[in-house]
């Protein structure tokens, strides 16, 4: 994209408009009286081109090469496409480039995939379980998580709990060894956090082993009802991308890298999944493969590892030594599928991300590593 090569079609049916070693590609015609400054200046900018080769792709072309060739008296380059099977070159041209772009621009993700309802009828097969919303199953000594704004207070919502046997292994490796479980609660007054530091938008507790945990039902509220709880069957494994127009951001990024990720959005768009591919891609009950001509996926749902997705501008964190931290878990709060919504008064737009160190340090709590963002909408 960076060089001064162009592609012209059809100029070579009316050769005579081709004169003189400088021609204008494609052909354009001087402002009329009324132009703006604006147009006059653009026009004055426009380089003029070269014609460098000759490119035939059809039986009537040979003739339209050698009347150009003739009128102009130049000797340049003609190359013939009828013996390439250009389409096929093209094919696994793309597909190379999509190849490239799904593995240097992306990184696994882990999507939760949900119990269907009729293996259940609550949507819950033990109070152990990893699941979504329901009834928590958490430490004896821990306290009900609680907000306060103003003269205002009211218990966080029961988001999701996950035991780290139901975790794959990339995922597992990120928490400390004596951690057997977590649970997340998130808060419905999240508009006005980070201005309340108190307020968080989620409050994290890890269970370690030999802790005993019971099953708690959350404290009544005027304006919150938890919705019904849903299991957590199995994972999706896919690159996901996040967002390749930060790449930049990363701190992995390798400049080498740059210009592919900036490559105009009309040339990446075509590797995406479209929202229905997606969707069946992720929640389909058989994983199916990465479509070839498809291969990049940005999910806007909850999702373990991955890139985040930024809405405003990337907030990517670092431990207290410098070393960047894991974007572990990336919660939407409308990107939970087939679950009902919580209601409309604890809706919020936007997306959050746990970050989890890269190195634990054992003479501190683990919930005090754990640095939390939230992008709004």
């Amino acid at each position: 994209m960076d060089t001064s090569i162009r592609l012209c079609a059809g100029d070579l049916a009316l050769p005579g408009k081709l004169w003189g070693p400088n021609e204008v590609l494609p052909p354009r015609t001087y402002p009329n009286l009324r132009a703006s400054m604006e147009e006059i200046s653009a026009y004055l900018q426009v380089q003029p081109a070269t014609v460098a080769a000759l490119v035939i792709i059809n039986d009537a072309d040979p003739l339209l090469a050698q009347a150009y060739l003739d009128l102009t008296g130049k000797s340049i380059p003609v190359i013939d496409l009828r013996k390439i099977d250009l389409e096929s070159k093209i094919i696994e041209a793309r597909e190379a480039l999509g190849a490239l772009l799904a593995q240097k621009l992306t990184a696994d993700a882990y999507i939760p995939r949900f119990q269907s309802m009729e293996e259940g009828s609550s949507g819950i097969q033990n109070e152990k379980s990893s699941r979504y919303f329901g009834s928590p199953f958490m430490p004896e000594t821990m306290a009900w998580p609680n907000w306060r704004w103003g003269e205002k207070s009211g218990p966080y919502l029961f988001y999701c709990q996950y035991q780290v046997s139901d975790l794959p292994d990339p995922v597992r490796a990120c928490l400390p060894e004596d951690v057997t479980s977590f649970l997340v609660f998130v808060n419905p007054i999240i508009d006005v956090w980070p201005h309340t530091p108190d307020n968080p938008p989620y409050k994290l507790r890890f269970v370690r082993g030999g802790e005993k945990c019971a099953l708690y039902t959350a404290p009544s509220s005027s304006d919150q009802e938890a919705p019904p709880g849903r299991d957590i069957a199995r994972f999706c494994r896919t690159r996901d991308t996040g967002s390749a127009r930060e790449y930049s951001s990363r701190p992995d990024a390798r400049p080498e890298f740059f210009e592919l990720a900036d490559m105009p959005y009309s040339v990446i768009e075509p590797f995406f999944m479209s929202p229905e591919a997606e969707r069946r891609f992720v929640l389909d009950e058989v994983a199916g493969k990465v479509p070839p001509e498809s291969p990049l996926l940005s999910w806007e749902g909850d999702k373990f590892l991955g890139e985040p997705i930024w809405i405003q501008s990337a907030e990517y964190r670092s431990s207290w030594d410098g070393t960047p931290m894991i974007a572990f878990l990336h919660i939407f709060y409308d990107g939970v599928p087939d679950l009902d919504l919580p209601p409309e008064a604890l809706s919020r737009d936007g997306a959050g991300i746990i970050w989890v160190p890269r190195r634990w340090v054992k003479n501190r709590t683990y919930e005090s590593q754990v640095e939390m963002t939230w992008d709004m909408g």
